[in-house]
């Protein structure tokens, strides 16, 4: 069956959330002199293992979305819900500014809005017919 472009966009749109999370890795990496002479030491390497599990996780689900495999699906339904629990456990234990009050209305609404987009999409019927098991 020929892949049809939407699946491929998507799959490219989830692979740059991969990318992401890679380059987060990479500036904790780069940052972690600055955050140990801080006492945060343990917090950048929770930042790097975190983020190279999310650069893995967001590849294979790119990956299995753009094969169109079932489980790709599926792994996509999972990750961006896991995901966004993961970032707000993140947000509310270990990031602390004085704006973070102002912003949370704002990032409620832009987490939902992903979760909705993603599950949207993926739940589409051509789109949810693609990812049947062969």
């Amino acid at each position: 069956m020929k892949r049809p472009f939407v699946v491929t966009i998507f799959a490219l749109l989830v692979l740059l959330l991969a990318a992401w999370n890679a380059f987060q890795v990479w500036s904790a990496f780069q940052r972690y002199d600055f955050m140990r002479r801080l006492d945060l030491a343990t917090e950048a390497g929770i930042l790097m293992v975190i983020g190279v599990t999310w650069t893995i996780g967001f590849g294979l689900a790119a990956w299995g979305l753009w094969r169109m495999r079932a489980w790709g699906r599926t792994w996509m339904l999972i990750a961006i819900v896991a995901y966004q629990a993961q970032q707000w456990i993140m947000r509310l234990s270990l990031v602390h500014s004085s704006d973070e009050v102002i912003r949370r209305p704002a990032d409620v609404l832009l987490s939902l809005l992903s979760i909705a987009v993603v599950w949207g999409f993926l739940f589409i019927p051509k789109v949810r017919r693609l990812y049947r098991d062969k």
